[in-house]
């Protein structure tokens, strides 16, 4: 039974993988489930066994990809002391993540921007267990004294977009401006405000 339950799991992951390696080449809404099972090297009727639909397998892939960059950022957050440090330390993971040639967007979204998104179930998924993360860290920042009396919730949604829309600027290559120069100038902005 363990390796009935095992095997599913691996080929479910294969399937996933192989969904991110070819919507990076490809962008999601051209890649078909005919290449995906022969990246994955399974029938292309075997994803539909895991997946209900093509859509289901790019929510599955999404949040995959969340959950795997929640898990490398926490790591790396936990090596980090104070709260202002933490939030810095996550704006710069961040654009590392969201930038260059191995973005995350690449395979969410295609150059053309025209990625089959639910909003809600991506703001499910991705964007709120994300902001969570950032909204403790400014409550853990108002309790030790460094942050200003604001609303978590709302600042990590600001601190979020503050962040966002440089990065997919950036990935639709319409931006005159570096990674570092967004980082340094969103720290400024950001902790000008917050900071006590």
């Amino acid at each position: 039974m363990a390796t009935a339950l095992a095997s599913h799991s691996d080929t479910r992951q294969k399937i996933i993988d192989a969904t991110i390696r070819v919507a990076a080449k490809n962008g999601f809404d051209r890649a078909t489930t005919g290449e995906i099972s022969r990246t994955a090297g399974v029938s292309e009727g075997i994803i539909y066994h895991y997946f209900k639909s093509k859509q289901d397998l790019y929510m599955s892939m999404i949040r995959e990809k969340a959950d795997k960059y929640r898990q490398a950022l926490t790591e790396e957050l936990e090596k980090v002391d104070g709260c202002e440090n933490k939030l810095k330390k996550l704006i710069d993971f961040h654009f590392v993540n969201f930038t260059g040639k191995n973005s995350i967007f690449n395979g969410v979204l295609d150059r053309s921007g025209d990625a089959p998104v639910i909003k809600e179930q991506v703001a499910k998924i991705a964007i709120v267990p994300y902001s969570k993360i950032i909204a403790g860290i400014i409550e853990e920042g108002i309790k030790s004294g460094e942050f200003k009396e604001i609303n978590p919730v709302i600042a990590s949604f600001n601190l979020l977009g503050m962040m966002q829309l440089p990065a997919l600027i950036m990935h639709f290559g319409q931006a005159g401006f570096s990674a570092e120069a967004a980082v340094d100038s969103i720290k400024q902005v950001f902790f000008g405000g917050i900071l006590k």
